[in-house]
């Protein structure tokens, strides 16, 4: 048996080329083989409006009409009036395809396509012999050939500016008098600034002259017909370059609607003037040829047929035009102009535009004009009609544009008839009385498609062009890969069909059935329950073949008996007592809260947009409840202010997402907790406006499952708290790093520390801190270690608040170390500070502002260290003492006394001083300085190394032996010399002791295999 699935019936390329919206794009063949008959109603004339309480009628009641009556002027002039797409075009055409063939009529037509200059008077020209007309056809061809749309817009601009300035005061309404004159709107148009912006590409008139030369292409957008607001010069930027005068005038119309309506009215007003001017065409010289060509008619004997497609788009020759084809033909009890009929398409509004003397020609003779804005009706009748018209397009798409024009003249084929699918096609997909199946809608589907398409001023409207470009183009051209592929319909399909407001939706019982038991497709058969099964009471309302078409899973649904469409209303009390998860409706809540709980619903059923308000309140319940729930310990850290939860967790789109509802905030698309368009969603929302407003819930698993929900988010909310507290496990490395470098440079802190000294370093605030080697630290050094001292306190209250908890007076009293120390790991993992300006936590900057020089400083530091210490070995080498060092200034004292070398006593206290000081200093510092030295300054020396080797405190040592072992070298050194001046016996016994005294000094330093 031949399967569904998939299965198409025509080509997307053949269908494409075949169903067209215009009625002048089809041949002849695809045009009377997709003809379907139109809704046409005669519309009687009160004054200018179209009052339609007539008949409905047929397009051969129309010819009929057309062809017999009579008008004693010899005029006759009917309009067929209709909203764009209603198929005015479409009936012109369809009267010129069945006119009779006879001689005694001359048949004149105007497509609306071929609607140029040249074209129009072309067709109404065709055949005329005279001199004077085939001069005039020879002017608009030369004409037209003779210049390009660019020249003819600025000519069009000109022949304006010319008629607006010949304007007075009388020729306007009184409110517009300061637009007539040459210093009225024309000032506007002469401005060369301002002109070039009216000339603009895609303006009006740069539109109307390539109008003017070109006829209309296939598939090219309706064109502009008159002036409007839009071309203005209303909104220029640069106004500044504009003459005075023109910038007054255009101040004057901007700031006011009234007088921006009378410009654009004044602009059409003299727009046909403006046209015959640059195309020679003034003076009545089309009336004149129009009359003339009647003339000729006349004689010959025979009536004018002038069919009009789209009179709106004869842009400069329509009064010419009208005047000529009202112009009675009997006059004075003769006949000297051709009888005219004429049949002309015009919008609605332009109707209401005509010359009263063209109104008074129609009231005067038929007293009617066709009316084609007449919607379906809602019964059976009015859905048949729908789907006649479609089936005849859907049946010339599968026989395809050049099959029906090789079949021309023969009855249009159906390839339903040899179809192996028929019988189950037609049976479940539909067809219509003329035999066309309506695979791939049926008449559930065609209907709310075009209901979902029309106006939702007016739903009921049917718009033949956009049925055919928005509804069945659509589905057999851009949408038959999806269905070959078992994709269709799509979310695509969703998007361009919406639930009309006067269809029923989908209840959100049988969505949540659809929701809960199919797992594959539950989205693409809801899409199919609502358009193709009409929005049932049961998920299983669906015909085989639709689901096997639209590859859905045959499977059975639970409650497949109709769902009530509207839940029971549970008594509280009730609830309370059989604790039932039951549903309450809507009744006797505030009309604000039902309109909120209604929104909801529509949001789902219809895909309506969530009302910003309703949308509002439920992220402010959602949101609201999961800082309530919020515990404050996993991770551990102390409780922050409402003030600061809102700021991280705020109650919009950035926390609680809805889709469909407006979210035109940056970051709703990385919100923690989203809702998706589903039916669940849909009655737990619905709940939480509920449980907002003090009332019970729709269902009790709403109420858990708010609870749940503030827990489940609670791992979100921490997120967010430490993203805006700056607080990430990140951050935290970072504020942890900088906590310990600036203890290093204090010198309480360096690489290979225990972790719990470093921890308890960490979050020490240094208030106490303070270096004993201060003396021997580098500037860079000390500018570093107290900048960081200044900040510290509050750099390390953030990360005790990060990761402790308050007790009592708030401040933190525990540190949650579980948490703390594997961060404490990653930050003492890397003792240097590469971190750009950007990554670094607002509340660590301050305490790091002269870090990035950290390697700098460390290095700098070494090197000083070195050079003291080598200033040091040079009188106190490693392998000697404290001791023997303190002994021997001590000996050099003495010996200076007995040999009468003079001691100044503030040097004999400076150094009895520096002794003291000296012999309470631990000298085994300088080994030690000396060895972390030697490791830092190995080839292959690691960084810990290094670091340690600059910041560890090594008190006051340094400073004292190397202040010791200056001023005594230098005390030394001047008794030396005193006492070699001396030349007596004892003298130079004196100079020998101190000689030796020097020696044995010396001998300290030198290297102990010289000694």
């Amino acid at each position: 048996m031949a399967d569904f699935r998939g299965f198409l019936c025509w080509t997307p390329e053949t269908a494409a080329a075949t169903i067209n919206t215009e009625a002048v794009s089809p041949s002849r063949a695809v045009f009377l083989a997709t003809h379907a008959p139109l809704r046409i109603r005669r519309a009687g004339l009160d004054g200018r409006a179209i009052v339609s309480d007539g008949p409905l009628i047929d397009e051969n009641t129309v010819l009929k009409d057309f062809l017999s009556l009579q008008s004693d002027t010899g005029a006759l002039l009917l309009p067929i009036v209709g909203d764009s797409g209603t198929g005015k075009s479409h009936l012109v055409r369809w009267v010129r395809e069945n006119l009779p063939p006879s001689d005694k009529y001359k048949v004149i037509y105007l497509e609306k396509a071929k609607t140029s200059l040249r074209a129009v008077i072309d067709a109404l020209l065709a055949d005329a012999d005279s001199g004077a007309l085939a001069q005039l056809r020879a002017d608009i061809h030369r004409f037209t050939d003779g210049v390009d749309a660019a020249t003819l817009s600025r000519r069009l601009v000109n022949a304006l500016s010319e008629s607006l300035a010949a304007t007075t005061a009388r020729d306007v309404p009184q409110h517009a008098r300061p637009l007539a004159g040459p210093r009225g709107l024309t000032v506007v148009l002469q401005d060369p600034h301002v002109s070039a912006f009216m000339l603009g590409q895609g303006k009006f008139i740069s539109r109307l002259a390539e109008q003017l030369l070109q006829d209309r292409m296939d598939g090219e957008p309706d064109r502009p017909m008159a002036f409007t607001m839009d071309d203005l010069p209303t909104d220029l930027l640069d106004l500044h370059r504009a003459a005075q005068v023109t910038i007054k005038l255009i101040n004057m119309i901007s700031g006011n609607t009234q007088l921006q309506q009378a410009a654009v009215d004044l602009l059409n007003q003299h727009l046909e003037a403006a046209v015959k001017r640059v195309a020679s065409l003034g003076a009545g010289r089309l009336q004149d040829a129009m009359l003339q060509v009647r003339r000729e008619y006349a004689r010959k004997g025979k009536e004018i047929i002038l069919l009009i497609e789209d009179f709106a788009l004869i842009q400069g020759v329509q009064k010419d035009l009208l005047d000529a084809v009202i112009e009675a033909a009997n006059r004075y009890g003769s006949t000297t102009l051709a009888p005219i009929r004429t049949l002309m398409a015009v919008t609605t509004g332009y109707f209401n535009d005509l010359p009263e003397t063209a109104l008074t020609r129609v009231r005067a003779t038929a007293g009617y004009v066709y009316n084609l804005n007449v919607p379906f009706t809602r019964d059976d009748r009015g859905e048949s009609e729908i789907t006649s018209f479609v089936g005849r397009y859907l049946n010339a798409a599968r026989v395809g544009r050049d099959a029906l024009e090789n079949e021309s003249g023969q009855q249009v084929r159906n390839p339903c008839e040899t179809c192996d699918l028929v019988s189950r096609c037609h049976e479940q997909f539909g067809v219509t009385s003329e035999g066309f199946g309506l695979y791939p809608f049926n008449s559930s589907a065609l209907v709310r498609t075009i209901h979902a398409t029309a106006p939702r001023s007016d739903p009921y409207a049917f718009v033949p062009r956009t049925v055919l470009g928005s509804v069945i183009r659509p589905v057999l051209v851009d949408h038959a890969g999806a269905l070959k592929e078992g994709t269709f319909p799509d979310t695509r399909f969703r998007t361009q069909f919406p639930t009309a407001d006067i269809d029923e939706p989908l209840s959100t019982d049988v969505q949540e059935v659809v929701e809960a038991e199919d797992h594959l497709d539950a989205d693409r058969r809801k899409i199919v329950l609502e358009f193709w099964g009409g929005a049932p009471d049961h998920a299983g309302a669906l015909p085989p073949a639709v689901i096997e078409a639209f590859a859905l899973e045959a499977r059975t649904f639970s409650g497949t008996s109709p769902i009530p469409r509207q839940p029971v209303r549970v008594q509280p009390a009730e609830r309370e007592k059989q604790q039932a998860e039951t549903e309450t409706t809507t009744e006797k809540l505030p009309r604000s809260l039902q309109a909120k709980v209604s929104a909801v619903e529509d949001w789902l059923t219809r895909e309506q947009v969530l009302p910003q308000a309703v949308a509002s309140d439920l992220r402010s319940v959602i949101a609201t409840a999961v800082a309530q729930r919020y515990r404050w310990v996993n991770p551990l850290m102390r409780e922050q202010t409402q003030a600061t939860i809102r700021s991280a967790w705020p109650f919009n789109a950035r926390v609680v997402s809805i889709e469909g509802a407006t979210e035109n905030i940056q970051g709703a698309d990385a919100a923690p907790i989203k809702f998706k368009r589903t039916a669940r969603n849909s009655r737990y929302l619905r709940s939480v406006l509920l449980l907002k407003n003090g009332q019970p819930a729709q269902r009790a698993e709403h109420v858990r499952r708010l609870s749940t929900d503030a827990d489940r988010y609670t791992a979100s909310l921490t997120t967010a708290l430490q993203k805006n507290l700056q607080i990430t496990d990140d951050d935290l490395v970072l504020g942890l790093r900088a906590a310990l470098i600036g203890a290093a440079l204090a010198g309480l802190a360096w690489p290979g520390m225990d972790e719990a000294e470093l921890l308890a370093i960490a979050f020490a605030d240094g208030r106490s801190w303070a270096r004993q080697d201060a003396a021997d630290r580098e500037s860079a050094w000390s500018r570093a270690l107290e900048g960081h001292l200044q900040y510290r306190p509050p750099l390390v209250e953030r990360l005790r608040d990060a990761l402790g908890v308050a007790q009592g007076d708030g401040k933190t009293r525990m540190i949650d170390a579980a948490r703390a120390l594997p961060l404490l790991r990653r930050a003492a993992a890397q003792w240097d500070w590469q971190v750009t300006g950007s990554d670094i936590p607002e509340w660590v900057k301050k305490a790091v502002r002269n870090f990035a020089d950290w390697t700098d400083m460390v290095e700098a530091q070494n090197a000083s260290l070195r050079q003291k210490l080598d200033g040091i070995r040079r009188h106190h080498p490693r392998g000697t003492t404290g001791a023997q060092v303190l002994a021997a200034v001590r000996d050099a004292l003495l010996a200076a006394e007995d040999a009468s070398i003079p001691v100044p006593l503030a040097t004999r206290a400076d150094i009895t001083e520096r002794l003291a000081r000296a012999q309470d200093a631990d000298w085994k510092i300088l080994n030690q300085l000396e060895d972390d030295l030697l490791r830092a300054e190995e080839p292959e020396a690691p960084d810990a190394a290094r670091i340690t080797a600059a910041v560890r405190d090594r008190g006051a040592t340094i400073q004292v032996v190397s202040g010791l072992l200056q001023a005594s070298d230098a005390w030394l050194t001047t008794a030396l010399k005193h006492a070699a001046s001396r030349t007596n016996t004892h003298g130079d016994e004196a100079a020998r002791g101190v000689q030796e005294l020097l020696t044995e000094w010396r001998s300290l330093s030198a290297p102990e295999e010289d000694r």
